[in-house]
């Protein structure tokens, strides 16, 4: 009888990613799998650092955290030195970070720095010299999505400097500013890989929404966001309708429970605001939406 090869079959990077992905679309199995092997053990436990939640909306039943790991669970982990930081730094994917200390914020971006998918909600009154801020850590990052005030972003800039390194891969980008400085689309407009841009709250005037959409060379989708609930009609009007007349334009109305959710759906690549966004754009562009004019979406789009 021939004797079974002490080796896998299968190359160790193809065999990971099959049991991780196992991992992440089905976590009822994650017991069983822990019981394969110890190198399954190690990749299967690799899996629960991808995304990181706050802590303090974790039990609120708002997500499936089966798949996901809260922030004070990750400081612990990383504070307990039970494995080494690059373990961090490889797995952990995606951070949403609301709600923490200054030196927390610093302690996990100075670990976690593959960070894909990143949203900072943390904010400081005062903001200290870029060497000491937490925002210092951000320019080792290189997410495609950041949800984030540029205004942070920009005060934290060296004097010679014209955007955050952060930004050089940046696609998507949520900007949470309650007023924009008049200068933000100048710094939008260096954004080279920017393709989609989100403002909140009539943060900016539909002027500088006109600007973005037209200095911004590659963006595909303008995304008007506003807090409520998601049944409301749309709250505001630009003071300045020519934006509105773009193809790319689109107002959402989401509360903050749903966009928590909604980002983590983002992280799953499932259907996010900027997807239903650029679905309803291309519904606009084909003349499926009524009005013709129309740039909000409403629940009879079916998005």
């Amino acid at each position: 009888m021939a004797s079974h090869p002490e080796s896998p079959l299968l190359p160790p990077e193809l065999e990971r990613e099959i049991f991780e992905t196992a991992a992440i679309r089905h976590p009822k199995v994650i017991p069983n799998l822990f019981l394969v092997s110890r190198r399954v053990y190690d990749w299967v436990g690799c899996v629960k650092y991808r995304t990181i939640l706050p802590a303090a909306r974790w039990h609120r039943g708002l997500v499936d955290t089966q798949k996901l790991c809260s922030d004070v669970e990750l400081l612990m982990a990383i504070k307990s030195k039970s494995r080494p930081h690059s373990f961090f730094c490889d797995r952990v994917k995606h951070l949403f970070a609301e709600n923490i200390t200054d030196l927390q914020l610093q302690t996990l971006l100075s670990v976690c720095k593959n960070i894909n998918i990143l949203a900072v909600l943390t904010i400081r009154a005062v903001l200290p010299s870029p060497e000491t801020q937490p925002m210092f850590q951000l320019q080792d990052l290189r997410p495609r999505r950041l949800s984030i005030e540029i205004e942070d972003l920009i005060l934290s800039l060296p004097k010679d400097a014209h955007f955050h390194p952060i930004l050089t891969s940046v696609t998507h980008l949520d900007l949470y500013d309650t007023k924009h400085r008049d200068d933000f689309v100048d710094h939008l407009a260096l954004l080279h890989p920017l393709t989609h841009l989100s403002l909140w709250n009539g943060s900016a005037s539909g002027a500088e929404m006109s600007a973005a959409l037209s200095r911004c060379r590659r963006l595909e989708s303008l995304v008007d966001m506003h807090g409520g609930t998601p049944n409301e009609a749309h709250p505001t009007f630009p003071d300045d309708a020519s934006c509105t007349a773009d193809m790319r334009f689109v107002s959402i109305v989401l509360d903050a429970d749903a966009y928590l959710r909604d980002w983590v759906v983002g992280t799953q690549g499932g259907l996010d605001f900027w997807a239903r966004a650029d679905e309803f754009i291309v519904k606009r562009r084909h003349g499926d939406i009524e009005p013709s004019t129309r740039y909000w979406i409403e629940e009879s789009d079916g998005i």
